[in-house]
């Protein structure tokens, strides 16, 4: 989230397209205890909770169409077969 200097409020970044398919079907990936607020946007297929807990490469986002969920720093996919896997 970034701050602006003059309110001290924070904003929260676009959702952005997915890294491997150019999806907008992309949604928040939730880490940790939810929160009631966090807990009905899950129920509205506005976020999802996370599978596993990782110490780096949190992922932060999910993209609904192929699968892939990523972060600034990594990406990884969910189904085997995604658009850049590699094919043996």
């Amino acid at each position: 989230m970034k701050t602006t200097a003059a309110t001290g409020s924070k904003k929260r970044a676009s959702t952005p397209s997915c890294p491997e398919c150019s999806g907008s079907d992309v949604v928040r990936v939730l880490h940790g205890l939810v929160k009631p607020a966090q807990l009905k946007a899950i129920k509205q297929g506005k976020a999802i909770l996370a599978d596993r807990e990782e110490w780096e490469g949190m992922s932060e986002w999910y993209c609904k169409t192929c699968g892939c969920d990523w972060s600034r720093h990594s990406r990884r996919f969910k189904k085997p077969g995604g658009v850049n896997a590699t094919r043996g």
